[in-house]
């Protein structure tokens, strides 16, 4: 019985930071399905003290005129604020988007219909890269 009451107890207060953060929101709070494309540095409003920022990305891929013994990888880098608060978060080609509760049961994934950018040449200017993702309702 002890344990039966902590098990309560730890789900009421898990709800409880749930609800603070947005995760309980009723359907109609949820957050639109969508299609974004940003550039670098752009600020995306999503709802009443909530956004998301695109930082701009990390390339590791290997280069067009240069041979490599690991093909790298292109990581998008975000930033969510939600009023104050501001949590750090990436997405990358190929694996599990994003989900937090302040986002009131959406998953942000990247667009698997938008091909990267290519890598581009060793030695020349690092390129702009937008970004381009989905927002699904859970």
């Amino acid at each position: 019985m002890h344990s039966l009451l902590r098990v309560l107890t730890l789900g009421c207060a898990g709800l409880a930071l749930a609800a603070l953060a947005g995760g309980c929101a009723a359907p109609r709070d949820r957050l639109p399905e969508a299609r974004y494309t940003l550039t670098e540095r752009q600020v995306l409003p999503l709802a009443e003290r909530l956004t998301i920022t695109y930082e701009g990305a990390e390339d590791s891929r290997c280069p067009d005129n240069v041979r490599c013994i690991w093909p790298g990888r292109l990581v998008y880098r975000f930033t969510m604020r939600i009023g104050s608060v501001a949590q750090s978060f990436y997405l990358v080609q190929g694996q599990p988007g994003y989900m937090s509760p302040a986002l009131r049961g959406s998953r942000i994934e990247l667009d698997h219909l938008t091909p990267p950018p290519p890598r581009g040449m060793a030695g020349a200017a690092p390129a702009s890269y937008p970004v381009t993702f989905n927002m699904y309702a859970q």
